[in-house]
């Protein structure tokens, strides 16, 4: 029995054939994400939605015909972003990283985030697990209806990963993780919150179904004469903290082109974090806008282009990195690193460097200020999820703590407890394989037979 997963992150998407028999990947792809459509506006980061469909479906197409036993895909997405859908207009997928509610409002003082936090205080947003912020799927899409009164507000929204099982089965089905993150779910009660629909004015639009349970099959694409059964698409934070496979009262951190970190409950408790939908009916207490991967990029950019300037030479990121490795020692002396060089709600201004003097700046003290700063923030923020308590232990995932083991060699130093990687370096992977062994009817819970382990490459 084969599944397909694929995995549509912000850098690369990735996707894999599962001989579940064998807990085995047969075959894998990658390829860089699609870049964003050019605008003068640099706020605004859209993407031709039928990529995705169209990426998708053509590995549906290949796979199905090469292995007659396959009989799933399931999907991992990058989450918060939407595809809004009129007749008339092209189809683009508004992602995470676009800003646009940043812009100033047009019918008043400030921008639209002071708008959205005035519609909505921090109270009011408490059973959506979330509040207003950039990125925020439900910010974004009133300033683009408010910014063009043209644009019809009887749509469909879509999650990417909905929009994908739309065209793939005809159904617009988003799994909760998905769905919570736009900031229009009652978390508390896993339904759309026609509270907060209504005060947006998106009370005309059709929203996704939700999907029947965690493992419900969504619809069936037909292709190479026969059925495939598609299953819902998870959100990858939630998909990485499964492959991780997390002990109890584990802190989690995943630091990967974006961060977050978590801990798993089974209670709702609102707090100054998110609450985000996990599985089994258990939640996912979160805060994101971490420091992570891409401020790191913001560093190592500069370098490769002073390089590129000065010596006429282009240098490629693991070049730099290995030249940063080489011989590392974390002791800033005295400099300190603001990594929030993307702009947050809290702090819209970015980020900076700080405490320079004649003898204390090169790569060691840039990049150990930089790694204490994202620890430090990582640290704070857990404490936040814990209540103040110290944690027994942390399980690190993302691309990022798999490939800078300095990095975590300080998280550990500064939490002063144990930190180790997730199960695979692929967390991605790794959890799409636990969902698809229930999907399957293999297993009836995500941890029953932690044995099974996902062989990454055929023997």
């Amino acid at each position: 029995m084969k599944v397909l997963v694929i995995d549509i992150g912000s850098s690369f998407l990735k996707a894999a054939v599962l001989d579940m028999d064998a807990a085995l990947v047969l075959e894998e792809r990658k390829t860089a994400a699609p870049e964003k459509i050019k605008y003068d506006d640099p706020l605004l980061f859209e993407i031709p939605a039928a990529f995705y469909l169209d990426f998708v479906r053509s590995l549906l197409d290949r796979y199905a015909a090469r292995y007659e036993d396959l009989c799933g895909v399931m999907l991992s997405t990058q989450m918060h972003g939407f595809v809004y859908s009129v007749p008339g207009r092209s189809d683009v997928y508004v992602s995470w990283q676009d800003m646009r509610c940043l812009h100033r409002y047009r019918g008043g003082e400030g921008d639209y985030m002071a708008r959205l936090r005035g519609l909505f205080p921090r109270e009011d947003m408490a059973d959506c697990g979330v509040y207003i912020k950039p990125a925020l799927g439900m910010a974004n899409l009133y300033t683009l209806l408010d910014e063009d009164p043209a644009i019809p507000r009887n749509g469909t929204l879509y999650t990417i990963g909905s929009y994908i099982i739309a065209g793939l089965t005809g159904r617009n089905v988003c799994h909760p993780t998905n769905a919570g993150p736009l900031g229009l779910l009652n978390v508390r009660e896993r339904k759309w919150d026609r509270r907060v629909i209504e005060r947006l004015g998106f009370g005309a639009m059709t929203f996704p179904e939700l999907s029947d349970g965690d493992f419900a099959c969504c619809g069936v694409y037909r292709t190479a004469g026969r059925g495939i059964g598609v299953y819902p698409d998870y959100g990858d934070q939630q998909v990485s903290v499964v492959g991780s496979l997390p002990r109890s009262g584990d802190g989690l951190i995943n630091i990967a082109t974006a961060s977050q970190v978590g801990r798993i409950t089974d209670r709702f408790v609102p707090g100054n974090y998110e609450v985000r939908p996990y599985f089994g009916g258990e939640y996912l207490n979160t805060i994101s806008n971490m420091p992570a991967g891409r401020g790191l990029d913001v560093l190592v950019n500069f370098l490769r282009g002073a390089i590129a300037r000065i010596t006429g030479r282009q240098v490629g990121i693991p070049e730099v990195w290995n030249g940063i490795a080489s011989g590392f020692v974390q002791d800033p002396r005295g400099l300190g690193v603001d990594m929030t060089f993307y702009a947050t709600a809290e702090k819209p201004d970015g980020g900076c460097i700080r405490g320079i003097h004649q003898n204390n700046l090169d790569l060691d003290t840039l990049f150990s200020a930089a790694f204490q700063d994202m620890a430090d923030t990582y640290r704070d923020n857990l404490l936040t999820l814990s209540g103040g308590k110290e944690l027994g232990s942390v399980v690190c995932s993302g691309g990022v703590s798999w490939n800078r083991p300095e990095l975590v060699r300080v998280i550990e130093k500064t939490l002063g407890c144990p930190c180790r990687l997730s199960a695979l370096k692929d967390e991605a992977m790794s959890g799409l394989y636990r969902l698809a062994l229930c999907c399957m009817g293999i297993c009836s819970g995500l941890y029953e037979k932690p044995q099974l382990l996902l062989r990454m490459k055929a023997q």
